[in-house]
């Protein structure tokens, strides 16, 4: 059962984390400018909305702002996306899967306990590395049901909230295990 939930939280977190990056190491946004920009003052909680006054001319825009393609968002408007947004809806699908498992879902769930130290980079170290050519297989071997989940729910529900297509093994392209796994 420990093995279970183990790999549960490691598959799990791992789709939800790739949500706060875009789908690769080299398109993290730029780290923000001090650290309290950087992260929420409660992590497993979503980050304050902060209002802040538009400049002359310029648009006031939404916290996390929803109108803005994920690959549009500031490092701010993604982070406020994950807490208002995002983990909302995972924490919602994860708990409706598994409740006892996922009763504590939260930010760290996906990006780890040193979320805040690596800038919430995705894929992250803290989930179960992957095979690097099959996986789905690795994954299914390892525990069928949570892959099962992650792959029919996690990716495409992430996919639609990170404005992304789920991976199609076809042309190799689109949101997938990698997008919050490491390779094995």
């Amino acid at each position: 059962m420990h093995a279970k939930l183990t790999l549960a939280t490691l598959l799990l977190t791992s789709f939800a984390a790739a949500a706060l990056s875009a789908c690769d190491k080299g398109a993290q946004p730029a780290a923000p400018t001090d650290a309290a920009a950087a992260t929420p003052e409660t992590p497993d909680a979503a980050p304050a909305a902060e209002a802040s006054a538009p400049e002359a001319g310029a648009q006031s825009t939404e916290p996390g702002a929803p109108g803005v393609k994920w690959a549009d968002k500031t490092f701010k408007q993604r982070q406020e996306y994950m807490g208002i947004t995002f983990l909302k809806a995972m924490k919602k699908s994860f708990k409706a899967h598994d409740e006892a498992a996922f009763s504590g879902f939260k930010c760290q769930t996906c990006h780890g306990d040193d979320m805040k130290e690596t800038n919430f980079a995705m894929p992250t170290d803290s989930l179960l590395p992957l095979d690097a050519e099959k996986p789905v297989e690795m994954a299914m071997e390892f525990d069928e049901e949570i892959t099962k989940f992650m792959v029919e729910q996690v990716v495409p529900e992430s996919a639609k909230l990170l404005d992304m297509e789920p991976y199609n093994p076809a042309t190799g392209q689109g949101f997938g295990c990698f997008g919050c796994h490491p390779k094995e």
